[in-house]
């Protein structure tokens, strides 16, 4: 029966990316969706079960392998000041935000934090197609957006951390404890990065060789990160995507790097990513649109989970040069959820930081800002393009 219900898992995965891709949405949107319908929450086809539970954990594992693989820390050092300021507005604006309002909604302090936290993430994935469909990935709005993301993303984790280690302290917040938690993690983060750039590089000679197993010392790296990790109280998805940030073409032959892209992206995104976004769907609970003061909630957090996006990264690429449009089309490319929101909100329904009803407002937060951040960044970009293509032609008259 295991396999059965992996069968029409994978089955209903594959209908509904076939489906969203012809529509130009996300397919993560589809996966989700699929979960969400089909799962246990509403027609059943599809049970959740151990199995199920393990392949979407090894989901989460890849996923972040992967995010890491595809950042580039170059990007964050070459950040113009621009880039930093909106990445510093895109995460104090939501952060700020989303834990006023869940507190105002009588949630204590740690779930309202998470809450802010949760809001404050990017994901790049969905802007980047949007900016690669019109030709603008190598414009310099699509620049500074890769960098902040960058920047929002590491900041997203280190909040993260802190978080969770103050729940696996007991949930008590002194300012002793949490000066030790933000050294402890700023010691994980620069322990990995000292090891990435002088002990990897020691190895070199598993990456150049087309004939060595280099997807397999990748996944060792990987492991014994997230080891490292969760040995000094961290979560092992910070070890996974630091672990990817040191898996460069630099480091490779080029052939072996793109076979290990290749084969993590497949497993990413084809089979265990999507096992894990249509189990999200398993945790979801649809009878909070039943209580009148959690759909306000929910409207609540969607409000401000995209005004302080759009106006907290927006106006600091305004207060930084950018014109209205161009401060307006990074608002909104900041504006975008996915996968590492998602992993973040499961995380913290399994630890205990936040219950079924708030979990479930995450991920529909997270389903409408994706949804909406393509679909208005498209217009945004056209219309901007038209603008760009009549004032480069009026200059060279």
């Amino acid at each position: 029966m295991e396999i059965q219900n992996l069968l029409l898992i994978m089955i209903i995965v594959w209908g509904t990316g076939i489906l969203f891709r012809k529509i130009n949405l996300p397919i993560l949107l589809g996966e989700l969706m699929a979960g969400l319908i089909f799962g246990p929450a509403l027609f059943g086809v599809f049970q959740d079960n151990e199995s199920v539970q393990l392949l979407a954990e090894l989901g989460i594992f890849f996923l972040m392998l992967h995010a890491g693989l595809e950042t580039r820390p170059r990007d964050l050092l070459n950040c113009s000041k621009c880039a930093l300021a909106i990445a510093l507005g895109g995460i104090a604006l939501p952060l700020l935000l989303g834990t006023g309002t869940a507190m105002a909604f009588g949630n204590e302090l740690l779930p309202s934090l998470f809450i802010g936290m949760a809001l404050s993430i990017t994901a790049i994935s969905v802007t980047t197609k949007v900016f690669k469909d019109f030709k603008y990935n190598d414009s310099k709005i699509a620049h500074m957006v890769m960098g902040a993301a960058v920047a929002d993303d590491i900041a997203a984790f280190v909040l993260l951390s802190i978080l969770l280690g103050v729940v696996s302290g007991g949930g008590t917040i002194s300012p002793l404890e949490i000066t030790f938690l933000i050294g402890k993690v700023v010691l994980f983060f620069g322990g990995v990065i000292l090891a990435g750039k002088h002990l990897i590089p020691m190895f070199k000679h598993v990456f150049k060789r087309k004939g060595h197993k280099a997807f397999t010392f990748t996944l060792i790296i990987a492991l014994a990160f997230g080891w490292f990790a969760e040995y000094i109280g961290l979560h092992f998805i910070l070890g996974a995507y630091l672990a990817g940030l040191f898996v460069k073409e630099d480091l490779l032959h080029p052939d072996v790097y793109k076979k290990i892209e290749d084969r993590l992206f497949g497993l990413s995104y084809s089979f265990l990513g999507p096992i894990f976004f249509v189990s999200l769907g398993f945790h979801v609970d649809f009878s909070i649109f039943k209580d009148p003061e959690t759909v306000l909630f929910l409207a609540a957090i969607v409000g401000v989970a995209i005004v302080g996006k759009v106006f907290g990264a927006g106006i600091m690429a305004r207060l930084f040069g950018q014109g209205r449009r161009e401060s307006l089309i990074i608002g909104i490319s900041m504006n975008g959820r996915g996968a590492v929101e998602l992993i973040i909100a499961i995380i913290g329904l399994e630890m205990g930081l936040i219950d079924e009803k708030i979990f479930s407002v995450l991920v529909f937060m997270a389903f409408f800002t994706t949804l909406m951040t393509p679909i208005t960044l498209k217009f945004l970009l056209k219309a901007h393009g038209k603008r760009q293509l009549l004032d480069t032609e009026y200059e060279g008259v």
